[in-house]
């Protein structure tokens, strides 16, 4: 192959990663406003106390579906785009995600019903989250199939269902059920009621979708074989994401449990507010998963190291400016949501920089995952997990949630260091070059235009005219340096 078929291919290949990835974010976007609301409306009807029940509610809920799901969302990725040609192996890769999600969810609903009690005496220890928690037990298997049909879109690449269904459908419907109910004067209990109508709406909606647009629309039994090498896959996975899951939420479990339910809310702002830096990345993490997987088995490998720093450099230049701004403007923004909520300024923080570190690392983990280090990428969440429990302990007793901020921040900065170690180690790809220079250049001007313009403006005139005006620099300043002709490209792709 000529270098110029390379480079074609290689473009073709971030095409169509951009061009999903371009669907993701005006979907996530749409996701994102429509949560920002419902989190507004949570927090000024209920307040701290009852917004920290409800967030706990929903971390429990994350928990309970690590071991639903049993690795089937990432399975899904996986198999289905290995199999594109085998339609038989297909429907049964998937027979296996939805028959074992099926089983687990409906034994953990049940587990969870009849142990909130327990749940609560050893968290929150509060009757009402007792309550909550036995309601909203019958919407686990909704979320879990809701939650695998979202991936299995992704695995067939077709972004257009997943984002009209999760990013746009999901988070519309959650808006009027789950907030209206609370802005109505329902409380908590309007909140958990309105949690279940949403998840058995939105699993209804995935559904018919994946079965009236896709050929995905019947079942097929698993050889012995096809059950080994999907579970020799899956159940790994589940405890991957379990370290996951420690990783990223044993903090705000962590927290209800040796603070309490106002601390909670709080911290949970901070977080949910420096998520959104992570849209760049989990957009281009939407279709790199399955693409990743069918270049390495094909042995396109220079393509492969070709897309992974390509998609980086973006990712990281995409993420930049907001994660300036939030760290900039952090106290005007959580007041956004109500003045009780200012006092997380230095856990936004903390999340800002952590948030950040993962974005200039790219789909390192992912590219772990497709080029079969499972048990690698195994080894890294419980590791991770596993001591982000262990600091969150001691550093909470110490600090308070800044305690807890501190300990997943820096937590989640080594493990993605160690990440893209590993792919360079293993693999051989390294997605840096001194082009990362220019956008951290650009980063730079901008946050000092906003800092100074902090001292004459506040609140929402700062947010607007500040965040206006820092991004007009930003943009400038990076256009001078010089923007790489392939980053050009993606972009375009992105908005067209």
């Amino acid at each position: 192959m000529s270098d110029n078929e390379a480079d074609n291919g290689g473009l073709d290949t971030l095409n169509s990663i951009s061009e999903g990835a371009g669907l993701f974010l005006i979907g996530k976007g749409i996701s994102k406003g429509f949560g920002l609301v419902t989190n507004v409306v949570l927090t000024r009807y209920l307040g701290t106390s009852l917004y920290g029940i409800y967030t706990y509610l929903n971390v429990i809920f994350s928990l309970f579906t690590v071991f639903t799901k049993l690795g089937g969302d990432k399975s899904v990725l996986r198999f289905l785009p290995e199999y594109e040609d085998q339609p038989r192996k297909r429907q049964a890769m998937l027979t296996l995600a939805y028959g074992t999600s099926i089983a687990g969810s409906v034994v953990v609903a049940a587990l969870v019903y009849f142990g909130a009690p327990l749940v609560s005496a050893y968290t929150l220890d509060d009757p009402l989250f007792v309550d909550v928690l036995q309601i909203t037990a019958i919407v686990i298997p909704f979320q879990t199939l809701s939650l695998l049909t979202f991936s299995v879109f992704k695995a067939i690449e077709r972004m257009d269902y997943n984002v009209a269904v999760s990013s746009v459908a999901r988070p519309a419907i959650r808006l009027v059920f789950i907030g209206g109910a609370v802005a109505l004067g329902y409380s908590l209990v309007g909140a958990a009621a309105g949690l279940i109508v949403s998840g058995v709406l939105t699993l209804l909606v995935a559904l018919g979708v994946l079965i009236k647009k896709t050929d995905l629309d019947s079942i097929a039994r698993p050889t012995r074989t096809d059950a080994e090498r999907y579970y020799d896959f899956s159940v790994p996975l589940t405890f991957t994401q379990l370290g996951s899951f420690l990783y990223n939420r044993i903090d705000l479990l962590m927290v209800g449990f040796l603070l309490s339910g106002s601390a909670v809310g709080v911290y949970n702002v901070a977080v949910l507010l420096s998520g959104l830096l992570s849209l760049p990345l989990s957009a281009f993490n939407q279709l790199f998963p399955p693409i990743a997987s069918r270049l390495y088995h094909d042995g396109e490998y220079d393509e492969l190291e070709d897309v992974y720093g390509t998609i980086t450099r973006l990712i990281f230049t995409t993420a930049l400016f907001p994660a300036v701004a939030a760290f900039v403007y952090a106290p005007e923004l959580l007041r956004i949501f109500g003045e009780g909520f200012v006092r997380g300024e230095r856990v936004l923080w903390l999340f800002v920089v952590a948030q950040l570190t993962n974005a200039l690392v790219g789909p390192s983990g992912y590219l772990l995952m497709m080029s079969d280090h499972q048990y690698l990428t195994l080894a890294n969440q419980l590791t991770s997990g596993v001591l982000n429990a262990i600091l969150n302990y001691v550093l909470i007793l110490e600090f308070g949630f800044i305690g807890a901020a501190l300990a997943t921040a820096t937590v989640l900065t080594l493990i993605n260091i160690v990440r893209v170690a590993q792919v360079w180690y293993l693999e051989g790809f390294s997605p840096y070059d001194w082009t990362y220079l220019k956008p951290a250049a650009a980063g730079v001007v901008a946050g000092g235009t906003m800092y100074g313009l902090s001292i004459v403006l506040s609140q929402y005139a700062l947010l607007v005219v500040g965040g206006g005006l820092g991004a007009g620099v930003f943009l400038t300043t990076l256009y001078l340096l010089g923007i790489q002709d392939r980053d050009i490209e993606l972009v375009r792709n992105l908005v067209e």
